[in-house]
């Protein structure tokens, strides 16, 4: 369990987070509605580590994206191929493809979110229309091929 504090002049507000990194997004948030704030400290509290202080935005680590970079990855890209060969060039929901304008994406059946282990599994994807997969999201894991 995280907790953050953070404390303008003399008022300060607590908060607990399950995760490092919801923590880190509340901090983020913090500083862009309160841009303003010259006497603001902002403390993170995580466990086994020491609290770390934060007075401005800059003082922030860097945010870098798990989601982006495996899209990025080879493996993925040359899994992603492999799909695109083998379950075809059309929407396996609503059968709308390239001639249709539509935009093609590889989806997880299960999602990778959920089942992260399955995330590099051929049996696991399945070709969706950008529409069909934006509105199946990661709350679906029927399997439309």
């Amino acid at each position: 369990m995280y907790s953050v504090s953070f404390r303008v002049n003399d008022k300060v507000h607590r908060k607990s987070y399950k995760t490092e990194s919801g923590a880190m997004r509340a901090i983020r948030k913090w500083f862009q509605q309160h841009p303003e704030s010259m006497h603001t400290l902002v403390m993170l509290y995580g466990p086994d580590q020491e609290p770390i202080s934060y007075t401005q935005a800059c003082d922030l680590p860097e945010v870098t994206s798990k989601v982006s970079d495996f899209y990025r990855s080879q493996a993925w890209l040359d899994l992603r191929y492999k799909a695109l060969n083998q379950y075809g060039n059309s929407c396996a929901c609503c059968g709308r493809g390239l001639e249709n304008g539509a935009t093609l994406h590889v989806d997880h059946i299960k999602p990778r979110s959920r089942y992260p282990e399955l995330e590099l599994k051929l049996d696991n994807l399945q070709v969706l229309c950008d529409q069909c997969n934006i509105g199946k999201s990661n709350k679906s894991e029927k399997q439309w091929r």
